[in-house]
This record gives structure tokens, sequence and C-alpha cells, in this order.
């Protein structure tokens, strides 16, 4: 992938883009022990049937968003670029809740203790992908650091700015 600073950005470049409707399959298999006998895991994303309502299909969309590039070129930067996928269980079947492309909103799921499994993103999508990433994700500047400033002050430097309060009138506590 080219350095995304490659080329200018114009203000309306994909400033809108379309949602993909995307379909997520699961696959149990028998873990054996009795209080948990079934394990789910998302196997599968296909393209939604656009002729079915999106509530009955389990429709979900894959969205980009400018202010998520940065997750985005994580994710396609990481070497095994991948739709992530936040689901749960009800009523002992599993159901796809959320997909992202984005690396940092999958993060942030985990974090709010969601379960998050990843599936390989096909290269149609990461194509699509990659040329929003170019358009739109520009590196965070690097901030110059200021000096560090001691937390504390060693006895004899204490004793020459106590001196130099003394002369200058400085009232001592009391």
């Amino acid at each position: 992938m080219p350095s995304p600073t490659d080329k200018p950005t114009p203000p309306e470049a994909l400033a809108h883009v379309e949602p993909v409707p995307v379909v997520v399959s699961f696959a149990s298999h028998d873990t054996g022990p009795p209080w948990q006998t079934l394990a789910w895991r998302p196997v599968a994303i296909e393209p939604a049937d656009p002729s079915a309502p999106a509530a009955d299909a389990g429709a979900l969309a894959i969205g980009l968003h400018r202010d998520e590039a940065t997750g985005y070129y994580l994710n396609a930067t990481s070497g095994d670029p991948s739709i992530f996928v936040m689901w749960r269980l009800e009523e002992g079947r599993p159901r796809a809740l959320g997909v992202t492309l984005s690396y940092d909103e999958a993060g942030r799921w985990m974090d709010a203790g969601e379960s998050v499994d990843r599936l390989p993103m096909p290269p149609e999508m990461f194509a699509w992908l990659d040329e929003f990433i170019r358009l739109h994700y520009r590196p965070e500047q690097r901030r110059k650091r200021q000096a560090q400033r001691p937390s504390f002050l060693d006895r004899d430097e204490f004793q020459r700015m106590a001196a130099r309060e003394a002369e200058g009138g400085a009232k001592p506590l009391p």
C-alpha cells in the first residue's frame, strides 16, 4: 500500500460511502462438557440478498466513516486484514449485532465486554477499503515533547531556592 500522503484529498472525495449489506453465517461444534454442549463462531460473511427485507434476512451494514480512518489503516496494514463481527447468544442461538472494518472500533467493542471474532476480508472489499484509506487517512502529527520537569528537587537545590526566597523578603510559613 503506498503512503497515505501521496496525493491530496479532495474535500468531497468519498464523503458519503454507501454501506454494504452483509449477512453473517455461524457454525457450531460440540464442546463435550454438559454445561455448554455447543460452541458457536462466525464462519462466513456474504452479501445480503437485496430483495429480502433487512430485518428478515438479519442483514447488517459495513459502512466506512472518515473518523475511523486510522482504525481502517491499522486493519489494512496488519498483515491479515479482517472483518470484525460483534455477536451474542440469544436463546441459545448466535446473533450478529455489528460488523466493522475498523481495528479501533472492534477494540472498543471488546473493551466493552462484547464477543468479537474476525473473518478474512475478501480481496474486493480490501480494494474498496484501500481506496477509502488513500483518500481519508492522514498520519497523526507528532507534537514536540516538552522537557521533563523534575517532580522533586534535591536537598541542595531546595536549600538554594529557600535562601533566594528568604533574601527576597518572602515570609516563612507559620
